[in-house]
């Protein structure tokens, strides 16, 4: 079975993955979380860390996750890449893997499409390499690269998992109103532009997202998710 999830934070918000809280997990089940996991954080591997992907593991579900917007992506970026469910994956730790942007994998008989990242709203009050990290967006070459994987599937996924949404939806709700342009320079893309795009063409039956804080689904099928543990049935 797999479940997703909204951020966790590091271990601001890990306590909704206690025992009482997600009893229904069984050995060999998913959990999939929609980015800001937040375990990855700090300058050097710290013991607050390891105390905590230590206590992943030994819960009986795999954890994976997509990048958010708050990660360590000097570091993040310094694990080897593996192939695991027939794409591109980081094992953190035991039984905890970073689903990388742009792959489809397929778990439990679905075909899962990820793409991290989001930008930081909040910029202005981190610091860069300390608390922000301009990886937080995507390069071309990301996009690029989900867009071929994309068409090698003919276009259609059974579950999309990002951290941010398309566009169209974040302003739905008030976000997303920031001209990139005067936030930052870079040669990062627009990840609402990006995954407007894309919500134009790919075939999908249900859509995930976290980073906005909330529990609310936009329509049947795209679901903002932060506390809520959802088990994907389908």
């Amino acid at each position: 079975m797999i479940y997703v999830t909204g951020d966790i934070h590091g271990e601001v918000d890990i306590s909704k993955l206690n025992t009482q809280n997600f009893s229904q997990a069984k050995e060999g089940d998913y959990l999939i979380i929609c980015g800001d996991f937040g375990l990855i954080w700090d300058i050097k591997p710290s013991k607050n860390e390891e105390y905590w992907l230590k206590w992943l593991s030994k819960k009986p579900w795999t954890t994976l996750f997509v990048d958010g917007n708050h990660e360590n992506f000097d570091r993040l970026k310094n694990y080897p890449i593996t192939e695991k469910w027939g794409g591109k994956v980081q094992k953190i730790y035991d039984k905890v893997y970073h689903l990388m942007r742009g792959e489809i994998y397929t778990i439990e008989g679905k075909k899962i499409f990820t793409f991290g990242g989001a930008l930081s709203h909040d910029k202005m009050y981190r610091r860069e390499g300390i608390s922000w990290w301009e990886d937080e967006l995507p390069s071309k070459e990301e996009c690029e690269c989900a867009m071929a994987n994309l068409k090698s599937v003919e276009d259609t996924i059974d579950i999309i998992i990002t951290h941010d949404a398309p566009k169209s939806i974040a302003r739905r709700y008030g976000y997303d109103r920031v001209d990139m342009s005067q936030v930052y320079a870079t040669d990062k893309e627009d990840i609402t532009a990006f995954l407007e795009h894309i919500s134009h063409f790919v075939n999908y039956k249900q859509w995930y997202c976290g980073h906005y804080h909330m529990d609310f689904d936009d329509s049947d099928s795209f679901h903002f998710l932060y506390q809520t543990i959802l088990k994907i049935d389908m």
